[in-house]
């Protein structure tokens, strides 16, 4: 996690300002978390192997413009932090999905940490998220079955027809991704 902090007279956050949940469990709120600098708190999360899903909400807005809460989640020996989202005065809550890379495994113990990092900061970290690739892999996708079909005479005849269609499908496509960038992983046929 690397950041700038905000000047300590502007500290965005007060006491109880954030919590989580792991579903199935009580949620835990900010004077759980230990603070390890300035704008920076961790937790311990036990049994987390079967975690797949982290929930993470502001009881209250951030009082500094421009600043959100970046969510990090860690394994042992708690040094490699993933970023797995953010929140922001205008989103203060988010289900965050947990993966493990597969070199990692699911660990028995994890670490949640979340740091208040510009909101310059969190897009970049939001545009390298897995969902991101999946959208563009599906754009890629989207692309090749369009050039396919635009081949055959009669989409020369009904090509803006079916164009509007097309462009709904891909709208719909990245809202998915956005939401759960692993959907097609959950689907039962």
């Amino acid at each position: 996690m690397q950041f700038a902090p905000p000047p300590a007279s502007q500290t965005p956050l007060v006491a109880n300002a954030f919590g989580y949940l792991v579903p199935g469990r009580p949620p835990q709120y900010s004077d759980s978390f230990q603070q390890i600098e300035p704008a920076k708190w961790s937790i311990d999360i036990d049994n987390s192997q079967q975690i797949r899903d982290v929930v993470v909400f502001l009881t209250q807005p951030l009082t500094v413009a421009g600043m959100g809460l970046s969510c990090y989640i860690t394994g042992p020996p708690f040094e490699k932090w993933h970023f797995i989202g953010a929140l922001t005065n205008e989103c203060p809550s988010g289900v965050f999905r947990v993966r493990w890379p597969p070199d990692e495994g699911a660990p028995t113990a994890a670490r949640l940490g979340v740091s208040i990092e510009s909101l310059d900061l969190i897009a970049q970290q939001q545009a390298s998220l897995p969902g991101t690739e999946l959208v563009d892999f599906g754009k890629s996708v989207a692309k090749d079955l369009w050039n396919y079909l635009t081949s055959f005479e009669i989409m020369h005849q009904q090509g803006q027809f079916l164009l509007q269609y097309f462009d709904a499908w891909m709208k719909r496509f990245e809202e998915k991704c956005k939401r759960d960038p692993f959907w097609w992983l959950n689907r039962v046929d």
